[in-house]
């Protein structure tokens, strides 16, 4: 009797000890497993300088509770380490802080926009950064200088190189050749000043070679402009592309000059290589005669590729859309070749200011210089 009573009193022990470890188990699992918030972040906790980033870009999940706090934009304007507060909901409907921390960080070169060559008159004083201009991420102002020599006294070309450096140590290197060639032996003749109107009522005037019509210089196949005309591209071209390319790279777009300026020596020898190439009615189609151009101006320029590639990339559908409010306008609109005397050119931008690049813009069905004013584009 007292051996069964002993052995009662065992199995009674036994089973209270099997609840308790049970009981344990499921509290660790209620307390410890299903309450626990888990968030997994991204394995890479950087962004760049300015970059346009919202905090659940670098959430990837969340286990065993939800975040209720807004997804707000970081803080990308300066360098270092940004602190990230997440408001998260527990599946026990408490509420939890977690924070962690993202970097800052600039590894993004800046972008030099410059010709790939100069050209100069032997013994002429030249200023090689005159049209460079440096656009970088971190929205700093950037000296470039110039690595290579040159003897402005001694004809030939010299291969130079653009350099630029940001403050986080981010080098862009670019290459360019500086042309310096005889003085012509000839004085180019001026033509005399007159008057006249077009046909579309506008006035013109010619002043000392130079065409202009309701105040626009005017260069086409039809009015050229003296070879001596133009050192490089004029202050308000410069300015006008970069507002467009400030407001081009927050949308991801990269724009940037592949050609500015050129002079009339520059485009002779262009001219001359296509025409070697292509035959002399090929080339017309696609590249001014020199003093013809409007690059010799110094308010056209042409946008990257230079190829009917760029008409269908992003950059290339913004600027149709968008150039004219910068006061540029695209010079050479998809089937206006009989107008203009060229090809469809979406790369070539020319400045005229925002009121007339409006009226030329005419809500997205481009018109030409040539239709606006009334006047053609042929040569004699």
């Amino acid at each position: 009797m007292r051996k069964r009573t002993k052995l009662k009193k065992e199995v009674i022990v036994l089973c209270t000890l099997i609840i308790i470890l049970v009981v344990g188990v499921l509290l660790y699992f209620v307390i410890f497993k299903v309450g626990k918030v888990k968030v997994m972040l991204s394995s890479n906790l950087t962004t760049e300088i300015h970059e346009d980033v919202n905090v659940m870009s670098f959430v990837q999940d969340v286990k065993h509770g939800e975040i209720i706090s807004q997804d707000e934009k970081i803080d990308t304007s300066t360098l270092g380490e940004k602190e990230i507060h997440l408001k998260i909901k527990n599946e026990q409907g408490n509420e939890e802080d977690y924070t962690f921390k993202v970097q800052v960080v600039d590894t993004t070169k800046p972008v030099i926009t410059s010709g790939d060559s100069l050209t100069v008159l032997v013994g002429t004083d030249i200023e090689l950064l005159k049209d460079v201009m440096v656009t970088d991420n971190s929205g700093e102002e950037i000296d470039v200088k110039v690595n290579g020599e040159y003897d402005i006294n001694q004809v030939g070309d010299y291969a130079l190189q653009y350099v630029a450096e940001d403050s986080s140590q981010n080098e862009t290197i670019q290459d360019f050749t500086l042309h310096i060639i005889e003085r012509p032996n000839e004085r180019e003749e001026i033509p005399e000043d007159y008057t006249f109107t077009t046909s579309k009522g506008f006035k013109g005037e010619v002043k000392n070679g130079i065409t202009y019509i309701d105040g626009i210089i005017v260069v086409n196949k039809t009015y050229p402009i003296p070879s001596s005309y133009g050192n490089g591209l004029l202050e308000e071209t410069k300015q006008a592309f970069q507002e467009m390319n400030s407001d081009a790279l927050p949308l991801g777009l990269n724009l940037y000059i592949s050609s500015g300026y050129r002079s009339y020596s520059l485009q002779e020898d262009l001219y001359s290589g296509y025409v070697l190439r292509d035959g002399k009615e090929a080339a017309d189609t696609y590249s001014a005669r020199a003093g013809h151009s409007e690059h010799q101006t110094g308010l056209a320029f042409d946008l990257n590729s230079i190829s009917d590639e760029f008409t269908n990339t992003p950059e290339g559908k913004w600027v149709h859309e968008n150039a004219w409010r910068y006061g540029l306008i695209l010079r050479y609109p998809y089937g206006k070749d009989d107008i203009t005397g060229y090809k469809h050119e979406s790369w070539h931008l020319r400045y005229v200011g925002k009121e007339l690049a409006e009226k030329l813009y005419n809500n997205g069905d481009w018109i030409t210089l040539e239709e606006y004013f009334g006047i053609d584009s042929k040569y004699e």
